[in-house]
């Protein structure tokens, strides 16, 4: 196998790096004779020095010397998720997708979890950068021309890097969707280092298997998959250890940049508000986020924490169920904020709900009567009474400013993926192979959302700068 290393002022060729690698050269495999992109290989090399076909002026750098003074040389594409198009209904797209050509060599990501705030540069000094809509689709104007141009698809610790084999100047060049999707493993690029907590009844494992991640990427703590199995009450690997060993270490905590608590069997420390809820806290506060379910409650209502502050987040009440028991449950997509608004776009955009806005939910309780301020109403219902607060979202510290928070939290009232799975299964025995549902689709949308930068959610998003 031949590999070029990427290196600046070099000949050089960008392909994929796993999270978490101590490898800090990007490497692209030639001897296959198709790139990353799934054109052809033959012509792999980038030369950040310049091209003297294009110059841009006397102080131009690298691929910005390659820049058409036409100023029209564009790309465009829609960014998706790695699901194959002959499973699961096929890839979705994605929103606030970061999208841009490096100007330098990208560097990998620190292992461990990291504060992530919006506005902060991306890595690779890009020559020219964007953010995908809500159908998953961008333009990136004014690119470099030539051969061998390399694209970076980044979404938080999702990460893709590309070579496109050449880029025709002064013209729109589209991409394919299998160019402009996420990784599935490793060896295509970056995945979030994420711990499960098991659940019978929200196998929410599945749905990151549907989004495109590959079973091999699913292993228990002692092996290098991304995504690590705890067993709660749910599905296992071989050699999971019990959720318990997940949440009573902030050490362990600090390893993963996202943890999800779906659905456990009773609420997860309601007899232990101690430590745990500390370390939990401590964990968010530091860049750290957050997924529960339904009786997962316990982790932001009942947790005093360090500061207090979790409990704080909404106007929490008794759990119990919605009398009459309706279901689906009629909701609705809060639409008042700039992020609300996109979902409902979204989901009305592939297909999920035929109304904008409207969307039918399984398996749903109470838990949320109101949100506290900055806290984010997603999904809600009216009738029957009472009214309920499906989906929140909050950003960590609570109490501080928007620019010196870190951390993100995501609590939904439902069973995402609804109809329990059983217990003691090996996964992916628990999965199906039907596409996502409608919640599973807002999952979907809040889990790009969740690990992405930490912002204002009362502000639209903005492309890093460049």
């Amino acid at each position: 196998m031949t590999r070029i290393a990427l290196s600046l002022g070099l000949v050089v060729a960008l392909g994929s790096l796993g999270c978490g690698s101590d490898n800090n050269g990007l490497l692209f495999d030639t001897d296959s004779g198709v790139g990353a992109d799934g054109g052809d290989n033959s012509d792999t090399s980038i030369q950040f020095g310049g091209d003297s076909s294009v110059e841009t002026g006397p102080n131009c750098v690298n691929l910005q010397c390659r820049q058409d003074p036409c100023g029209t040389t564009n790309l465009t594409g829609t960014v998706v998720t790695g699901t194959p198009t002959n499973l699961y209904g096929g890839p979705d797209p994605i929103y606030n997708a970061i999208v841009y050509v490096p100007n330098a060599p990208v560097a990998a990501f620190t292992p461990g979890v990291t504060c992530d705030k919006c506005g902060t540069p991306v890595s690779g000094n890009p020559v020219v950068i964007t953010l995908t809509d809500e159908k998953g689709n961008f333009t990136l104007k004014n690119v470099p021309s030539g051969s061998s141009i390399p694209l970076v698809v980044q979404v938080g610790r999702w990460r893709r890097q590309i070579v496109i084999p050449n880029v025709n100047k002064c013209v729109d060049n589209a991409l394919t969707k299998d160019q402009t999707r996420m990784p599935r493993n490793q060896k295509e690029g970056d995945i979030p280092h994420i711990a499960i907590a098991s659940s019978t009844y929200d196998a929410e494992e599945c749905i990151l298997r549907k989004m495109g991640v590959d079973d091999a990427e699913f292993t228990d703590p002692m092996k290098n998959g991304r995504i690590h199995i705890y067993h709660g009450n749910g599905v296992t690997t071989p050699n999971s250890p019990s959720d318990t060993a997940l949440w009573s270490s902030l050490k362990t905590m600090q390893q993963y940049d996202m943890m999800l608590f779906p659905c456990s069997s009773a609420p997860t420390i309601g007899s232990d508000p101690g430590q745990p809820g500390k370390d939990l806290e401590t964990y968010m506060n530091s860049g750290g986020r957050v997924f529960a379910t339904d009786l997962s409650y316990s982790w932001f209502k009942d947790n005093s924490g360090v500061s207090g502050g979790l409990p704080k987040t909404a106007g929490w009440t008794t759990w119990g169920g919605i009398n009459p028991y309706t279901n689906p449950l009629p909701a609705f997509v809060d639409q008042t904020f700039p992020k609300g608004k996109a979902l409902a776009a979204w989901l009305k955009n592939i297909g999920a709900t035929p109304t904008l806005g409207q969307i039918g939910l399984q398996e749903t309780y109470h838990v949320v009567d109101t949100v506290n301020a900055p806290t984010s109403r997603w999904l809600y219902s009216q009738a029957p009474s009472p009214p309920t607060i499906q989906t929140i979202s909050f950003n960590t510290p609570i109490g501080k400013p928007a620019d010196q928070q870190c951390g993100r939290g995501v609590y939904s009232n439902f069973h995402v993926a609804n109809g329990q799975s059983g217990g003691g299964q090996t996964f992916p025995n628990e999965c199906n192979a039907s596409p996502l549902s409608a919640q599973e689709k807002v999952m979907e949308f809040m889990f790009f959302d969740l690990g992405s930068c930490v912002q204002d959610d009362t502000v639209p998003p903005q492309p890093p700068p460049n």
